[in-house]
């Protein structure tokens, strides 16, 4: 088990495998164990694979404050100058996503791609179609048993987010290996009762609708068919200059665990060459727009949202 001393805190990181170098950035309440099942054994034998845990997750010290998008890409620059990366293609699921474009638009230099996986942004927090969400009438006698419904949900969430997340905890764990078994671990809990994280990740933090349009590294944003965020990502294509959006059909917000090797086709080419991946995408839309099923007509440049 790696462990470097990194502003302050001892960072617990893994690398497997040589070549161009990818990092791996989970979301909140997750550890770097998110990829250990399927994605690094898929990447590893064409990239230096490093994944590592966020401040206050998995065996990474854990303190008071610290979780804004800002305060993460301050940490994940210096694990990277730790390890002698001058630049990266990152990988970020969830809030993950949104710490790999905070780095992309602070170090621009230090970021040949970003992948965003079902990326929840801050700023675009307007997007989020919550209410929505097929989920409210997939699991509805489901969430009941724990209490959680649509309207508890977005009463919770306006007063504290804690309390939504601490109710998830009663939920045992859907799908992964750790299937049926409780989601809160001991250190889990402390993170949510004694550190600043459920406020400080939904922070803008810098991270504007205004300064996205300044991040000219290329992006892959992509995003679960019945996902609440799905609609940032569609949005995300619209308004960077180097952004492509792809829609996964038939899942949602998890699909990192439940279709992984879905998720790894999507990303192999932009990983191999992330310039010239969003290039060709962009370059054959006119060619490919009838063959590229849109998911809004009509909301402007859609042709870059590809399912």
């Amino acid at each position: 088990m790696a462990k470097v001393l990194l502003n302050g805190i001892n960072v617990h990181y893994q690398i497997k495998g040589e070549g161009p170098d990818v990092v791996l950035i989970h979301g909140v309440t997750s550890t770097l164990a998110i990829w250990y099942t399927k994605v690094i054994p898929a990447l590893a034998p064409d990239y230096r694979v490093i994944a590592y845990d966020l401040r206050g997750h998995g065996y990474t010290d854990l303190t008071p404050s610290g979780y804004t998008s800002r305060d993460m890409a301050v940490d994940l620059l210096a694990l990277m100058d730790h390890l002698g990366i001058e630049q990266a293609r990152l990988v970020g699921h969830s809030f993950g996503g949104s710490i790999g474009l905070h780095l992309a638009l602070l170090h621009p230099d230090r970021v040949a791609g970003v992948v965003l996986s079902d990326t929840g942004i801050a700023c675009l927090r307007h997007l989020r179609t919550i209410r929505d969400w097929p989920g409210w009438d997939l699991y509805r006698e489901q969430l009941a048993q724990y209490g959680i419904t649509y309207d508890w949900f977005v009463d919770a969430e306006n007063r504290d987010v804690s309390e939504v997340i601490r109710k998830s905890f009663e939920i045992p764990q859907q799908f992964g290996p750790r299937k049926g078994s409780m989601r809160a671990t001991p250190r889990l809990r402390k993170l949510v009762d004694e550190t600043n994280v459920s406020g400080e990740f939904r922070q803008i933090a810098g991270l504007t609708e205004e300064r996205l349009t300044e991040i000219s590294t290329p992006v892959v944003a992509v995003y679960g068919e019945t996902s609440p965020y799905k609609e940032m990502g569609v949005h995300l294509a619209n308004v960077m200059p180097n952004c492509r959006c792809e829609i996964l059909s038939g899942t949602g917000h998890f699909y990192l665990l439940l279709s992984p090797e879905l998720f790894l086709e999507r990303i192999r080419g932009f990983l191999r060459d992330p310039a010239g991946f969003i290039a060709d995408r962009n370059g054959s839309d006119g060619e490919n727009r009838e063959a590229a099923r849109q998911v809004d007509s009509a909301q402007p440049g859609q042709q870059r949202c590809r399912s």
